[in-house]
């Protein structure tokens, strides 16, 4: 017992002292941010400083507790400053940015875990999440999962959640210098891909640049490809617009169903899967995703919050009699499911309680339905039939076909 109230106690100090130590980089960082103001704000005067100007930006920069606005990321000096370099270091002035700009950022970074470690857990959480209480959740749940490829993801890819995430890393008591070290090497193979990138290619853009500013700019090479690459963005993003355009439809025109059949029968309209979810945006533009029914069932309270007749529970155990309703109507909801057997459970489960049932889902045109995580069930009907079929490697592909004859299919 003593041993363990002797490690409490000690484990008590060490936070108190990394937490101390945030505080002084802070101030240091505050500190060069005030005196190097105007060099800061002019990338080619402090470029002139050589990798000293290069160390002095990432590090200023790379804290999410930065005190004034840099208009030109650091990245961009990490591009620029190997050309300046080659004359004196050679193949040798990309590989000294990488590791200045890495060891420098990652100090920066450090600043605010040791804030959020040796600080109050009950600030840090309300810091992380007054950005979303989902990505909190979902960041805490990916990081005691990946652990240390996580520290090193989030430090390679540019992201605007660097800050709760970094406060979330540090409230689940991750070892500091694990921290500082995956985050260097993180930042080591971005560093390295954009200074060898302005090592090799700069050049060649800035040639590209000169020869067409003053001839004909339609004609040149760089224009072309600019507006090719224009073109294929512009024709996604309206392709994508029409996807989700027709999802809102088919939602909204099968709600109207729903509500119409259970209207008929004379019986109540189940709702499955609340219409606010659990994003806090809908409660704040007042902008639910579809109607509520007549009861709404939901497995997160915060989804069904304020409805007359909100019932917790999960959509593969309905605490409903058989045929208690006219219809049910679900949106959105079989694709978050682990397993098509689950899914295919679900579907039998909402057969079960009501005369109808009514589903809505995502099209397989949807680039978002491909890329968010939890989208486990790729779902389509056809002729009176819902097929449901796992999207996941490792997991039994086989298509699943449950018999929906007659319910807005």
């Amino acid at each position: 017992m003593k041993e363990t109230g002797r490690h409490k106690e000690h484990r008590a100090r060490m936070e108190i002292f990394w937490g101390l130590l945030g505080v002084v980089l802070t101030i240091g960082i505050i500190f060069l941010a005030i005196y190097f103001n105007d060099e800061l704000k002019d990338v080619a005067n402090i470029s002139g400083y050589g990798l000293a100007g290069m160390f002095l930006l990432a590090f200023i920069t790379s804290s999410t507790f930065s005190a004034i606005p840099i208009p030109v990321p650091y990245w961009i000096l990490t591009i620029i400053l190997p050309n300046i370099l080659a004359p004196m270091c050679g193949i040798w002035a990309p590989v000294w940015v990488a590791l200045v700009t890495a060891f420098a950022a990652s100090l920066g970074q450090f600043s605010t875990f040791l804030v959020g470690y040796g600080g109050s857990s009950s600030l840090s959480k309300r810091i992380s999440r007054r950005f979303s209480p989902e990505i909190y959740e979902r960041s805490s749940a990916w990081i005691n999962k990946a652990g240390s490829k996580a520290v090193f993801l989030m430090s390679f890819f540019p992201n605007p959640l660097s800050l709760p995430m970094t406060l979330v890393i540090a409230l689940l008591k991750y070892k500091p210098y694990k921290f500082l070290l995956h985050s260097f090497l993180g930042l080591l193979l971005r560093s390295a891909i954009l200074a060898f990138s302005g090592y090799y290619f700069a050049d060649i853009l800035l040639d590209w640049i000169d020869k067409y500013q003053s001839g004909d700019l339609i004609s040149s090479p760089l224009f072309i490809a600019a507006i090719v690459i224009a073109g294929v963005i512009l024709a996604i993003g309206i392709w994508q617009l029409v996807v989700w355009i027709l999802e809102i439809r088919d939602k909204n025109l099968k709600y109207r169903n729903a509500v119409a059949y259970a209207k008929k029968t004379g019986k109540p309209l189940l709702v499955v899967g609340g219409p606010w979810g659990i994003k806090s945006f809908r409660r704040m533009l007042n902008k639910p995703a579809h109607g509520n029914g007549d009861v709404c069932l939901d497995i997160d309270r915060r989804a069904i919050e304020g409805h007359p007749c909100a019932v917790v529970a999960s959509c593969t155990d309905i605490p409903f009699d058989d045929k208690t309703f006219g219809a049910v109507f679900s949106s959105h909801v079989l694709e978050h499911m682990p397993t098509t057997d689950a899914a295919k459970h679900a579907l039998l489960e909402m057969g079960r309680v009501a005369d109808a049932s009514f589903i809505a889902y995502p099209s397989r045109q949807s680039i978002a339905a491909w890329i968010i995580r939890d989208h486990h069930i790729w779902i389509w009907q056809k002729r009176g039939k819902t097929y449901l079929k796992q999207r996941h490697t490792g997991v039994n592909k086989e298509q699943i076909i449950v018999e929906t004859a007659g319910t807005g299919s």
